[in-house]
C-alpha cells in the first residue's frame, strides 16, 4: 500500500492485447479479497495518439467510500503493467511512473509504431533504450 492509502495501477495496451481483461481481473480479484476497488478506461487511438489506458485503483476496507480519480496522477503512479515495451517509453514521456514510487512490469515484446515503419532504413526505436527508460524511472 502506498503512501496515499491505496495501490494505483496503470495498463497502457494497444488493442487486442488484453489491457481491459486484465484490469477487470484485478478489480474482481481485489473486490474478492475485500478490498475496495474501481476501474477505468480511456480510449486511445492506438499507432496515432497513444494505447488505450486502463487505470485501476484499490483500497483497503475503509468505513467510507473512497474519492477515486478516472485517471492516473502523473509522478504519483504505483505500478505500470504494459503488455508492449514502446507504451513503458509512452507512459515514461507522459510523466506517469516516478522512479522513487513507480514498478514498471512490461514485456519485451514489441509492435512497432506507424513512425517506426515508415522511415526508409531502420527505424525501429532501439530496445535497449526503452530498458534503460524502465529502468531509470522504476
Amino acid at each position: 500500500m502506498s503512501e496515499a492509502g491505496f495501490v494505483s495501477v496503470l495498463i497502457p495496451a494497444v488493442g487486442g492485447q488484453g489491457g481491459g481483461v486484465l484490469s477487470e481481473w484485478i478489480v474482481e480479484a481485489a473486490i474478492a479479497d475485500g478490498q475496495i476497488a474501481h476501474g477505468t478506461s480511456i480510449p486511445g487511438v492506438a499507432q496515432r495518439t497513444g494505447s488505450t489506458t486502463y487505470y485501476v485503483e484499490v483500497f483497503p476496507p475503509r468505513a467510507e467510500e473512497p474519492t477515486v480519480s478516472l485517471y492516473p496522477v502523473p509522478g504519483a503512479l504505483d505500478v505500470l503493467l504494459a503488455p508492449e515495451l514502446l507504451e513503458v517509453g509512452r507512459m515514461i514521456e507522459l510523466g506517469f511512473p516516478s522512479p522513487a514510487r513507480t514498478t514498471i512490469i512490461a514485456s519485451t515484446h514489441r509492435l512497432y509504431s506507424i513512425h517506426e515503419k515508415i522511415v526508409t532504413g531502420h527505424g525501429i526505436y532501439p530496445i535497449e533504450q526503452l530498458q534503460a527508460a524502465a529502468r531509470a524511472f522504476s
